[in-house]
């Protein structure tokens, strides 16, 4: 009994460690569905092209979009407000990356990324600005693909 019992344990422990490997797969998997998007809608962000950009965005009221703590809700607000930045894709703001995006999975069909960032532009009165912000953003696996639902932009300096 005592050895069957022995058994049983190792048993359920192996099947313990197939579960997590399961799981950091799915997690692995996950990350890398929504990687080549976030690259995309950086060059999206880098050309300007708003529609291109916010279509990573759910297309319903309930997305939320937050920078410097005032929030934007909704997929058309977001869009309006993009194209208001973006001055209806005349701006000459350029984005770098600093470092590499994160991934976080907190379950499944979510991924939240984070990403800073450094911008230069060219303002109205002709000064050059340069900025740092760093923006998060959970990801939502939907029937139509993967969408931001939830994303937070605020400056770091």
């Amino acid at each position: 009994m005592k050895y069957q019992v022995i058994a049983l344990l190792f048993s359920l422990a192996g099947s313990e460690l197939v579960w997590a490997s399961d799981a950091i797969t799915n997690r692995n998997t996950e990350s890398a569905e929504v990687a080549p998007l976030l690259a995309e809608m950086g060059v999206a962000a880098n050309a300007h092209d708003v529609e291109r950009h916010v279509g990573f965005y759910a297309h319903d009221g309930s997305v939320v979009f937050i920078f410097n703590g005032e929030p934007t809700i909704g997929w058309e607000a977001i869009r309006d407000k993009q194209r208001e930045v973006w001055r209806n894709g005349t701006s000459d703001v350029v984005y770098t990356m600093q470092g590499k995006p994160t991934f976080l999975v907190p379950a499944p069909g979510l991924v939240v990324t984070t990403i800073f960032l450094k911008s230069r532009r060219t303002m109205p009165n002709g000064q050059v600005a340069d900025g740092e912000f760093a923006i998060s953003s959970l990801w939502h696996k939907r029937p139509e693909g993967w969408r931001v639902i939830y994303s937070h932009e605020s400056t770091t300096r």
